[in-house]
């Protein structure tokens, strides 16, 4: 469903997507003992803004992250983080944006941090820059199931083109909303089919 949505250059439909993020996120269940999707959700969309993240921040990304795609071994890493060494790197990848591979060097200098963790952190404070998710490379990148690259070319090729589908869209739009839109697509429940008869 979010290959469908990326074909499309109509806004209406990328703002329905966008809207329905939430009751999605609600509906498809999805929870770890980090918490529930919606909740994490909420907790990461208030760091937009921040000039750097404590380790407190990063443990929650981190949560976001696995509570939203697949469990890695990522949590350890975080919490055995001091807050000094965060704050740190997330001060100086937060003032290299818009410069997204200078941002994520100095998130990914963290052990345990890789690129799609430090596009998690990167995108919860500056919607300049989208989420490297698993549903955005296939639908994007045409990234197959199984064998996606989670490297800084593919990063950066996932923000040239979230950027031109916000430019495209106009308004408001802006890489990470594109980007949670097409999450919000891949959460869309099909239709229940009717049986004869109905």
């Amino acid at each position: 469903m979010a290959a469908t949505l990326w074909a499309s250059e109509d806004e209406a439909v990328w703002e329905s997507h966008l809207d329905a993020i939430e009751q999605r996120m609600r509906a498809s269940g999805k929870t770890t003992k980090y918490g529930s999707l919606k909740a994490l959700h909420k907790k990461w969309t208030n760091l937009q803004g921040q000039s750097e993240l404590s380790k407190e921040d990063l443990v929650q990304v981190v949560g976001y992250k696995l509570t939203r795609g697949k469990m890695r071994p990522l949590m350890r890493f975080a919490e055995a983080m001091h807050d000094n060494e965060v704050r740190k790197a997330s001060k100086a990848a937060i003032a290299a944006i818009p410069d997204a591979r200078k941002a994520c060097d100095a998130l990914t200098a963290l052990t345990g941090i890789g690129v799609a963790t430090a596009s998690v952190c990167l995108a919860a404070v500056d919607d300049r820059l989208p989420v490297m998710s698993d549903e955005a490379l296939e639908a994007v990148l045409g990234e197959p199931e199984h064998s996606k690259k989670y490297d800084l070319d593919s990063y950066q090729r996932l923000l040239e083109a979230c950027s031109a589908k916000a430019k495209k869209l106009g308004g408001l739009w802006t890489p990470r909303a594109v980007e949670e839109a097409l999450f919000s697509a891949s959460l869309e429940q099909p239709a229940a089919k009717r049986k004869r008869g109905d």
